[in-house]
């Protein structure tokens, strides 16, 4: 008898064992649900928007939280069709809490639906500082005139891709765009207009703030002939050119410290207004161009601290090396020369120094 109710004894305890660990196991799964708002949020930053919007299936406590995302990216390749994809790119943009802004967006556009649509968001667009577009189709009309983030007062950062080279033939930006906070802009084939008769495209002038600029594959629409770049603020511009578009820059840069030009097709003719006297880092990478070109553009960057030279302009300066018509350029701060298979180096670094107090720099070849 004794036996019989020490064992039951014994069972009560390993039950009431068992069922506070099975509790204590119901509230570790709880344990990240009770968390406060702000550190979940905080939490689903990490992940992707989709995953995000996911986890509003886990509890009713997740249900509402990811409305308030600050930060959204959208990729097609997390959908099966390009419908579905439209359709959760609405839904997203449609439900989430208005009260609170968006600081980021960044938005893979697969065709012009999505693009369009986010012209029903003007009041999410006219606020959000950070703007990443990217088109992986052709465009069939000048859809991006439309986005009202084009004359934003609070963007500061902007990036529109356009992986289809030839789409600057159709996609024109506006003439101007009235972006007075903007500071970082990175353009891949689009086009600039410019006013009627007139040969010169000013699209940057109302970016007072404007301290990075990145073009590639970029073009000017007709009549223009002059890309004029003339924000005082710029210090890094990046200049790339990947198919035929005969036009010519002109820097008004004074506070430049970086500048990057690469073409492997005929090159920009770049001038000046100003001397770069604050540059620090100039990469040239072109692979056409007159020896002449080259030494009027080296003149253009004579400040440079650190100079980048492809395997052409290094040919290009040993020409003219031999014309006694070419003043060399006058390298009054150059530190290092990098450069590809690098050949005639003393007669290099004596054309390039010769009218420099140094005579000697750090030489690297790669």
């Amino acid at each position: 008898m004794e036996e019989e109710k020490e064992s039951m004894a014994e069972l009560k305890t390993q039950t009431k064992e068992k069922q506070k660990s099975e509790k204590e196991r119901e509230d570790e799964k709880d344990f990240i649900s009770a968390l406060p708002d702000d550190v979940l949020l905080h939490i689903i930053h990490f992940v992707d928007t989709v995953t995000a919007v996911r986890t509003s299936f886990l509890s009713k406590r997740w249900n509402n939280l990811w409305k308030c995302l600050t930060a959204l990216s959208f990729r097609p390749r997390d959908f099966k069709t390009v419908v579905t994809y439209n359709q959760f790119v609405f839904r997203v943009l449609a439900q989430r809490d208005t009260s609170i802004r968006v600081h980021h967006l960044d938005l893979e556009a697969c065709d012009n639906v999505t693009v369009d649509s986010l012209c029903l968001f003007v009041s999410l667009l006219h606020f959000v500082p950070n703007l990443i577009l990217h088109s992986d189709s052709k465009p069939t009309k000048q859809y991006y005139y439309s986005i009202p983030a084009f004359s934003s007062p609070y963007l500061t950062s902007l990036t529109l891709t356009l992986t289809e080279q030839y789409a600057c033939r159709i996609l024109e930006l506006p003439k101007s765009l009235e972006l007075p906070a903007l500071k970082t802009l990175n353009l891949t084939h689009v086009s600039f207009a410019a006013g009627d008769n007139d040969e010169y495209s000013e699209p940057f002038s109302s970016c007072f703030l404007l301290n990075s600029l990145v073009l590639v594959g970029c073009s000017i629409k007709n009549p223009a002939k002059v890309l004029v770049i003339s924000n005082p603020n710029l210090s890094r511009f990046t200049v790339k050119k990947n198919f035929e578009a005969k036009y010519k820059i002109l820097l008004s840069t004074s506070n430049l410290t970086h500048l990057d030009i690469r073409s492997s097709t005929t090159f920009h003719d770049v001038n000046s207004t100003c001397d770069l006297a604050l540059l620090e880092e100039a990469n040239i990478g072109i692979t056409r161009a007159s020896h002449l070109n080259v030494q009027k553009l080296l003149k253009i960057i004579s400040y440079a601290k650190i100079l980048t030279l492809s395997e052409y302009v290094l040919r290009a300066i040993l020409r003219c090396v031999s014309d006694p018509r070419i003043l060399p350029p006058r390298f009054v701060r150059l530190e290092t020369l990098k450069g590809k298979k690098i050949k005639g180096r003393k007669v290099l670094m004596k054309y390039l120094l010769q009218n420099s107090e140094r005579k000697e720099v750090e030489v690297i070849n790669f």
